[in-house]
């Protein structure tokens, strides 16, 4: 063995090695840096570095078997035999290694302390995670300031399309738009919602003309990398939407596979009405909600293939539905038939399937159903907040609780400023009993929204399973809906021993709203034990409902006192979410960024 390393020494195989070897680090790193520049994907380094794993040991045989004199390479039979060529040879290998060495080690000095220390300092926080991105709300600067529903369309458009780009983090409508009509700076705003980048803008819109001025920001220095300004005599934003998106991934230096995303073609005049219906539906009264469907009607008048405008009357039909302003047969009949229409038009539309998602689930008790279709979304469009916000509340209704949480914690990263977020994130810590995560994240969104609808009956829920029950009191009594107002009454004077106060509440209750939410009324019997009366009020709530939405309601806390009873198990087979059936079901999300999946 000392024999055969002597002379891999003397016929320099070893330096040539170590030469190799640095010679080939060299290459991939200086390749990594040039491939983006003239196109080529970097995942073709793959293929170099493979080239040049396969080459080592032939080359190493080649060194072995020749030298490198001053008369040029010779075979080491010939060179071996004469010590002057083996002494100049080795030498020039000495030299040959020390080059190659010098110069890789001065690019890998380089790159690591002026390249990524100057990167660090103008990305942000998006040095260690993917470039990340927050399109504010743009500016109405027309005369008239009635282009809200413009400004505010172009800045959800620019989201959608840039939420497309696997590469790309965009922070969530809610959270962009809770910072409209505010005066906060770049970096306060990056800092809060975690991005590098800033996309802010304005529209101008006087008669046939308009003018959107666009800067993109690095939110670690303020500089604008991108500012430009783009003059249109049609008011066709769809092709403004599409050069701002195009030259925002450009100033990013995304290397996006597929290019970068278009909006949807349609008529010009379709495409206004549909931002005016978004911006109507957004928000949310009746007198609203009716004018923005017939927006979208009017807009597929002009063109009933425009899916985007079938996907938004979906929606505004569930959200009518939801507020009681329409009948469920009606209005979930008027969202699924809208929303098959988009698919018709468009099979590979995520938000269409995001819709049937829903409607299974809160409409059809479909659970089965609603894995199918929320699976095709995230499959379609695996980074949208919206689809993966449902896919928490389905993962949870199929009680994986803990997968549930970590979506919810997601969710929340992604939209700190979006109180609907919090919210589900509390009750999903509340159904897992860690009433202290619970607690301080209900408080999060009573400070973001002090009239957000139940947040103080679920404090007072809360507060009841921590023993803490003349508090739970006082949460119940700042409720704004009456009726959970009314029962959180009943619940906390029975905890305080106040039996004559419970009942009076409790009787209210059953005449007020008994008829149409006996559920709630079987919410109240459980919490007191008084189990056959809990599950007769839940036969009757069965009768009424249907089994629509068992899969969220089984995890309620307030039946915990049923939960051992033989009756509790057979009445949620029949609502179709016993633990047999929803073990059946199968259900995978990837949270964005994770290596596996929940």
């Amino acid at each position: 063995m000392k024999h055969f390393i002597d002379e891999l020494r003397r016929r320099h195989v070893l330096r040539f090695a170590v030469a190799y070897l640095a010679g080939a680090w060299l290459l991939v790193q200086v390749l990594e840096t040039l491939f983006p520049i003239f196109g080529i994907q970097e995942t073709r380094i793959r293929w170099v570095v493979m080239a040049l794993a396969a080459g080592f040991v032939p080359a190493l045989a080649l060194a072995w078997a020749f030298a490198w004199t001053p008369e040029g390479i010779r075979k080491e039979s010939d060179a071996g035999l004469d010590t002057r060529l083996q002494s100049a040879g080795s030498r020039r290998a000495d030299r040959v290694v020390i080059v190659v060495l010098a110069v890789a080690v001065g690019y890998f000095a380089f790159d690591k302390f002026v390249l990524d220390a100057d990167h660090g300092r103008r990305a942000g926080s998006a040095t260690t995670g993917p470039v990340s991105i927050a399109v504010m709300p743009f500016l109405d600067l027309s005369e008239g300031q009635d282009q809200a529903y413009f400004a505010d369309g172009m800045s959800e458009e620019l989201m959608n399309l840039l939420a497309r780009i696997p590469e790309l983090r965009v922070a969530s409508r809610t959270s962009s738009f809770s910072y409209k009509g505010k005066d906060v700076g770049v970096a306060e705003i990056a800092q809060a919602l975690n991005v590098s980048h800033v996309l802010e803008g304005s529209v101008r819109k006087a008669g046939d003309q308009v003018r959107v001025t666009v800067q993109l920001i690095d939110a670690a220095d303020g500089y604008h990398i991108l500012s430009e300004t783009y003059d249109r005599r049609d008011g066709n934003a769809l092709h403004i939407q599409d050069e701002i998106a195009r030259n925002t991934v450009e100033s990013l230096r995304l290397r996006v596979l597929g290019g970068v995303p278009q909006v949807e073609a349609t008529d010009p005049r379709a495409h206004v009405l549909y931002l005016r219906g978004l911006y109507l539906e957004r928000q949310g009264s009746q007198e609203t909600m009716e004018q923005a469907v017939a927006l979208f009607e009017e807009a597929l008048a002009i063109d009933p293939d425009y899916a985007a405008a079938w996907v938004a009357l979906s929606v505004v039909y569930g959200n009518q539905t939801a507020d009681g302003l329409r009948s469920e047969v009606d209005g979930y009949t008027l969202s699924r038939h809208a929303a098959l229409e988009a698919l018709k038009i468009d099979p590979a539309n995520a938000a269409a399937y995001d819709r049937l998602c829903w409607i299974a689930r809160v409409y059809d008790a479909d659970l089965s159903a609603a894995a199918a279709h929320c699976s095709r979304a995230l499959e379609l469009n695996p980074a949208s907040d919206i689809t993966i916000g449902h896919a928490a509340v389905l993962t949870q209704s199929l009680g994986r609780l803990d997968e549930a949480i970590a979506l919810h914690e997601y969710t929340v990263s992604r939209a700190p400023a979006d109180s609907r977020a919090s919210y589900n994130l509390a009750l999903a810590y509340y159904f897992a009993d860690r009433l202290d995560d619970a607690e301080r994240t209900i408080r999060k969104v009573l400070v973001m929204s002090p009239d957000y609808y139940s947040a103080w009956y679920r404090l007072g829920t809360i507060l009841l399973l921590q023993g803490r029950s003349e508090e739970a009191r006082e949460a119940f009594a700042k409720e704004a809906d009456e009726e959970f107002r009314v029962k959180g009454r009943a619940m906390a004077a029975f905890a305080l021993g106040e039996e004559v106060e419970a009942r009076a509440a409790l009787a209210e209750l059953e005449t007020r709203w008994g008829e149409e939410w006996p559920s709630e009324v079987a919410h109240v019997y459980a919490y007191r034990g008084e189990k056959d009366a809990a599950f007769e009020w839940l036969e009757k709530d069965y009768e009424i409902a249907g089994a629509a939405g068992w899969g969220e309601w089984r995890l309620m806390r307030d039946w915990d006192n049923l939960r051992g009873d033989p009756r509790w198990q057979e009445f949620l087979h029949k609502v179709g979410v016993s633990d047999e059936q929803l073990a059946a079901i199968r259900f995978e999300v990837k949270i964005p960024g994770a290596a596996t999946t929940l």
